[in-house]
């Protein structure tokens, strides 16, 4: 099958979930013709030639490019004139009036975004599962992030500068700022925050410390963002918030994972789990396992094929 894929392909901020969607595609038979959504203005002719003239059968995507100029609107109307199957794939949480900023300095609620261009789209697949919920939608799906196959064989170094007893691995915003302060008020140097840490490096990182944090926002009980795979697939041991969609997931907390639901249920459990390292190490090579072997991208891309009726 060959796939016209629009996404952000060199974005120095991400870890660059596009490069292991790409990879999980091509591990399973598939051409991809990466177009980076920075250029889709110049690009859109060259896509529907690949369309109408080479065959194309899937055009997928995330967002469409609305960080580089293309309103929801200029992307439906392209999607208008593509004449194969339209996929998207939406990461972040929709649900409770969460918004994107726009390139003229407005915002656009991600659930106006969904309800557009869900009606030009075949399918469309979504991390938020409290959205899902809340809607009938006929063509959108949950799927959730995972972990990249790209060094599932790399055993991560020891590196002191990622030496910490607690860490946290992400954008500090909103409410997150008092959260994070109130962890360094209470781990002192012992806690560290960490963004821009991908591939061997989050590997290196999370042989080095002890603990990995997922904060509670914004989460809920059938949200959560692509933390848990990165850190528990990438060999960490996280403390994250406690959901019923985790459990649903086949996550067993104590067993995959250590869950809380209120800030001192996580500092109790971080004090724990700092004086008791073999209970913390079983934990953490359990979660591993479970993760890779569930929760990889080329899993959860062969899952979104089935569903398209690609396979």
């Amino acid at each position: 099958m060959k796939i016209i894929y629009l996404a952000q392909f060199a974005n120095p901020f991400s870890d660059t979930t596009e490069k292991h969607i790409k990879k999980a595609f091509e591990m399973l038979g598939h051409q991809v013709v990466p177009i980076d959504e920075r250029y889709f203005h110049q690009e859109k002719n060259r896509i529907l030639e690949e369309i109408y003239y080479e065959n194309a059968d899937l055009f997928f995507f995330h967002k469409g490019g609305w960080r580089y100029k293309l309103h929801p609107t200029q992307l439906v109307e392209f999607l208008t004139y593509v004449t194969c199957k339209k996929v998207f794939w939406f990461f972040d949480k929709i649900a409770d009036h969460t918004r994107e900023a726009m390139p003229d300095g407005g915002y656009v609620l991600r659930e106006d975004w969904i309800d557009l261009v869900s009606s030009f789209v075949d399918y469309g697949f979504v991390t938020d599962e409290t959205f899902v919920r809340r809607h009938k939608y006929k063509n959108l799906y949950v799927l959730r992030q995972g972990i990249g196959d790209e060094f599932i064989d790399y055993q991560g170094q020891f590196r002191p500068e990622f030496a910490k007893d607690v860490v946290f691995l992400g954008r500090v915003y909103g409410v997150r700022g008092e959260w994070v302060r109130m962890l360094k008020r209470e781990f002192g140097n012992r806690f560290e925050v960490y963004n821009n840490v991908f591939d061997k490096n989050l590997k290196d990182c999370m042989a080095s410390c002890k603990i990995a944090l997922a904060p509670l926002y914004p989460s809920d009980d059938f949200y959560w963002s692509s933390r848990i795979y990165q850190i528990v697939g990438n060999g960490g041991f996280i403390i994250h918030p406690r959901l019923q969609g985790l459990a649903e997931e086949g996550w067993i907390d104590g067993k995959h994972y250590v869950g809380y639901r209120t800030y001192p249920e996580m500092v109790e459990k971080i004090k724990y789990y700092l004086k008791h390292e073999k209970e913390r190490e079983k934990i953490r090579k359990a979660g591993y396992e479970f993760c890779i072997k569930n929760f990889k991208y080329s899993d959860r891309v062969k899952k979104l094929l089935e569903i398209c009726q690609c396979l």
